[in-house]
C-alpha cells in the first residue's frame, strides 16, 4: 500500500512541478501581488515539487524528506487560500468554481499526513 501512495504522491508532485514551468502564468496568479519576484517564486516551487517527487524514492533520509514535504505543503496553503478568497482560476480567462477552490483547501491535509507518514521510518 505504501508503494501506491509513494507512487501517486510522487506523480503529483512531478507533474505540478512540471505545470510550474508549463503554465507558470497561471501559477503566478495565485502568488499574493504583494509577494516581490512572484515567477521566481512560482519556478522555485516547481523545482521543489519536483526535488520531492524523486527524493520520495531515496530510502536514506526519508524522515527528513517527509518532514520538509509537509513544511512545503503547509508554506504553499496560503497560496491556496488566497486563490479561493480571490476565486482566481489557474486558466487565464476562466471563471473559478468557488466551491471546487474552497474544496480543495481540505485537501492539503492528507498531504501534509501523507508526507510525515511517508516520512517515517517504519515506512523506509
Amino acid at each position: 500500500m505504501k508503494l501506491v501512495f509513494r507512487t501517486l504522491y510522487s506523480i503529483v508532485l512531478f507533474g505540478a512541478g512540471v505545470l510550474h514551468f508549463t503554465h507558470e502564468r497561471g501559477f503566478r496568479r495565485i502568488v499574493p501581488r504583494a509577494l516581490p519576484l512572484r515567477r521566481a517564486i512560482v519556478l522555485v516551487s516547481g523545482v521543489f515539487e519536483i526535488i520531492f517527487s524523486l527524493l520520495l524514492w531515496v530510502k536514506k533520509g526519508q524522515q527528513v524528506t517527509g518532514k520538509l514535504l509537509a513544511f512545503f505543503m503547509i508554506a504553499i496553503f496560503p497560496a491556496n487560500v488566497y486563490m479561493a478568497v480571490k476565486r482566481i482560476s489557474i486558466r487565464p480567462g476562466e471563471q473559478a468554481n468557488p466551491w471546487l477552490l474552497w474544496l480543495r483547501l481540505p485537501l492539503q491535509l492528507p498531504l501534509i499526513i501523507g508526507a510525515l507518514t511517508l516520512g517515517r521510518k517504519d515506512n523506509g
